[in-house]
């Protein structure tokens, strides 16, 4: 394992029992900046993960949206495809739509912390380059710097329970 992979699994490992230790997920203060960022980007649709219970909650956000959804099905070869959640629909991500991905944390250059197996980022590779990208984290895992390799898809900015924070 390279240097930078030990890096990256001792953050995964640090912040994943850091989410376990939680008591409060703010779903309502995610919920709200989510739609600010909606409101403010305008897109047609708008593409965001089902979350996991350590996750920020995005199931408020889904509900209240008031546009087409589409989430991220995981495939057995480790790809993801897009799914309509009203039609259940497979679909592609297009120009102009706005897609909000987990990260376990980003930092202020853009680079995101998956849960390292990489799924998000070979399936951004496939989508259009003016996509807007948004990674949903709390506020304490938006970090100065973390480790990163060429195949990390940097993200345009940050949605939290306290904040937005554009970056790219």
């Amino acid at each position: 394992m390279s240097e930078i992979a030990e890096r990256k699994a001792q953050l995964r490992k640090e912040i994943l029992s850091n989410r376990r230790n939680r008591t409060d997920n703010h779903s309502d203060l995610f919920t709200e900046n989510l739609l600010k960022v909606v409101a403010e980007i305008a897109p047609k649709r708008v593409a965001i993960y089902q979350a996991y219970a350590s996750e920020p909650q995005t199931l408020d956000f889904i509900e209240t949206v008031g546009l087409p959804v589409l989430v991220p099905i995981t495939l057995d070869d480790e790809n993801l495809i897009w799914q309509d959640i009203s039609s259940h629909q497979e679909t592609e991500l297009i120009s102009g739509d706005l897609i909000f991905v987990p990260a376990l944390a980003v930092d202020k250059s853009g680079n995101r912390l998956g849960r390292g197996k990489a799924y998000f980022d070979r399936a951004l590779t496939k989508t259009p380059t003016d996509l807007r990208i948004y990674a949903v984290i709390f506020e304490a895992e938006f970090l100065d710097q973390i480790p990163s390799e060429s195949h990390d898809r940097k993200v345009h900015g940050v949605v939290s329970e306290v904040a937005i924070h554009k970056i790219n």
